[in-house]
């Protein structure tokens, strides 16, 4: 399953290749959990944060939030709707399409309360 992950810059040097996009090609049998394992998050591609805290929200293509990444957390932590085949996700052209938004320094626990 081909998929294509962006995310946000943290900051104004990040800008220049904005929105940071790569694409990966990941077995067709993944959950959403494991696909996150598989692509390495909450690192690599994400940037290191000065201070060791920083956030990250995982959004489907439709917005729906499916798990929260904290730089301090060894692995993501599904939401609800981040519990699904990944397949379930793809567009109409088979592309699983995640963005990861950058939530700065806000507390990864209230963040996944937040939006369970």
């Amino acid at each position: 399953m081909r998929i294509h992950l962006t995310r946000d810059s943290v900051a104004a040097g990040d800008d220049a290749d904005a929105p940071h996009g790569a694409t990966v090609t990941l077995a067709d049998d993944l959950d959403v959990p494991a696909a996150l394992a598989a692509l390495g998050l909450p690192r690599p591609g994400l940037p290191l944060i000065g201070g060791g805290r920083a956030t990250w929200v995982v959004r489907g293509a439709d917005g729906t939030a499916l798990a929260v990444l904290a730089q301090q957390w060894p692995q993501p932590h599904p939401l609800p709707a981040g519990h699904g085949p990944l397949a379930a996700l793809a567009g109409p052209d088979g592309t699983v399409r995640l963005h990861v938004e950058y939530r700065r320094q806000s507390d990864p626990d209230a963040e996944y309360e937040r939006l369970r």
